[in-house]
């Protein structure tokens, strides 16, 4: 079998899967136990970190859910994410009052796949999450390596603190100060942050560390191709794999109510699914994540199918990769 240590999924879809010429989402990530894979997704049901509204732990199998409604089937390029090797292999098994252990767990998880040659494509959770995240892509990677983030969000996410405690709001501060990082400012790039949700402190931070900040309002007056090119750029100059971090929060609340910030300034949809297809058919995306989305919040698993569609768009640009089979 693996040397993974794994809960099954939370959810198993087994409705609508359909015949084998639909090539329905569901049944085409059912795990055989193998790890003869492109990409693995793996849940990460870990709310312990939020501060404002909880239940992401629920997000995971809000996204299964949601994937039932799916093929991998591309209508504009007429062609199925057939011979692409990926699979839901299951749940990092989370304790929600001991951060320390379930982020050794995940780091560990993301490790073994990345060490793999594996793409993880990890679901959470909230986004405290993409710290062990990123610590397990650097440990895969080694020293003398160099690694570079791409970030959609509304939020910074560059928190020492929230009120003292460590919260879902400090993931890449910790990351670039991290001890033997191999993430420097200057290959962090952040998209989207939303009108009225930062602060200057940690818009001074970002500056200081050289990171690149494209608002959303930006975005918008840019349009979304010339900003994924900038991000692939300035995430690629000089590193050796580009990690890739979602918040559901960069889209606009209409389309992901769903979370603990909705977002009435967020990105459009269509943007994202550009942005997720584009870069993860770069050719050095190493591993990713999508993250807070909180279920109870969610009316008829909005942004559960939204969240869906967007891994889907993400895995389809992976499968189109120079070196990928498909």
């Amino acid at each position: 079998m693996t040397d993974l240590d794994l809960l099954p999924p939370g959810l198993v879809v087994n409705t609508m899967k359909g015949d084998v010429a639909e090539h329905r989402a569901g049944a085409w990530l059912a795990w055989d136990g193998s790890l003869d894979l492109d990409c693995a997704i793996v849940g990460v049901p870990y709310d312990g970190a939020s501060v404002v509204r909880s239940g992401s732990r629920h997000g995971p199998d809000a996204v299964r859910q949601g994937l039932m409604y799916f093929t991998t089937y591309s209508s504009r390029d007429r062609r199925a994410m057939t011979n692409f090797r990926a699979a839901d292999i299951g749940d990092v098994p989370v304790v929600l009052t001991d951060m320390e252990t379930t982020f050794r767990r995940i780091s560990d998880t993301v490790r073994t796949l990345v060490a793999r040659g594996i793409v993880p494509v990890m679901l959470g959770g909230d986004h405290s999450i993409a710290f062990p995240n990123l610590r397990g892509v650097i440990e895969a990677l080694g020293p003398g390596k160099r690694l570079g983030v791409i970030h959609l969000d509304a939020h910074h996410d560059l928190r020492k603190a929230h009120l003292g405690a460590e919260s879902s709001g400090v993931p890449f501060r910790k990351t670039l100060e991290m001890p033997g990082t191999l993430l420097g400012g200057r290959n962090l790039v952040q998209v989207g942050m939303a009108e009225f949700t930062n602060s200057p402190q940690l818009d001074d931070y970002a500056a200081e560390m050289g990171v690149t900040v494209i608002p959303g309002l930006a975005v918008r007056e840019r349009g979304i191709a010339d900003v994924v090119e900038e991000a692939l750029r300035v995430a690629g100059e000089g590193t050796d794999a580009i990690y890739l971090s979602v918040d559901i929060d960069v889209l606009s609340h209409a389309v992901a109510p769903g979370t603990a910030a909705p977002n009435p300034f967020g990105l459009d949809l269509h943007d994202v699914q550009y942005a997720m297809r584009r870069i993860g058919a770069s050719g050095k995306l190493v591993g990713a994540d999508l993250v807070e989305i909180s279920p109870p919040f969610d009316p008829r698993n909005i942004t559960g199918s939204t969240g869906a569609s967007l891994i889907l768009s993400l895995l389809y640009g992976l499968s189109s990769r120079p070196s990928s089979p498909a």
